[in-house]
C-alpha cells in the first residue's frame, strides 16, 4: 500500500452526489427560465424601456451560459463513476492475472 489508493465505492458514491447536484442546478435554472426575465414588473410606462430591454437580454444571456454547469456537473459525476468503474476492473484483472502467474 502506497496511501495513494483510490477507495472506489467512495468514488462511486461521491459520483452520484456530484451528478445529484447537477439535477437540483438543472432544476433550479429550469424555474428561473419560466419566472421570465422580470421586466414585466416594472411596468409599461416606456420611462425605463430601454434598460428593460437590456436587463431582459442579459438574463436570457445568462440564463443561457449557465445551462451548462449543469451538464458539465453532470459529465463529472458520470466521470467519477466511470473512473471508479475501471479502477474495479483493472484491480479485478490484476487478481486474476496474478492468479494465472506460475513462478519458476
Amino acid at each position: 500500500m502506497t496511501g495513494f489508493e483510490i477507495a472506489s465505492s467512495a468514488v462511486t458514491r461521491e459520483g452520484t452526489q456530484v451528478s445529484t447536484h447537477g439535477a437540483d442546478y438543472q432544476a433550479a435554472l429550469k424555474h428561473l427560465w419560466e419566472r421570465g426575465n422580470g421586466v414585466s414588473s416594472w411596468g409599461d410606462d416606456g420611462l425605463f424601456g430601454t434598460f428593460a430591454a437590456a436587463y431582459a437580454e442579459c438574463t436570457k444571456v445568462s440564463l443561457m451560459a449557465l445551462t451548462g454547469v449543469s451538464e458539465e456537473l453532470d459529465g463529472t459525476g458520470e466521470g467519477l463513476r466511470g473512473v471508479a468503474a475501471n479502477i474495479q476492473a483493472a484491480e479485478e484483472a490484476g487478481v486474476e492475472n496474478m492468479g494465472r502467474t506460475t513462478w519458476a
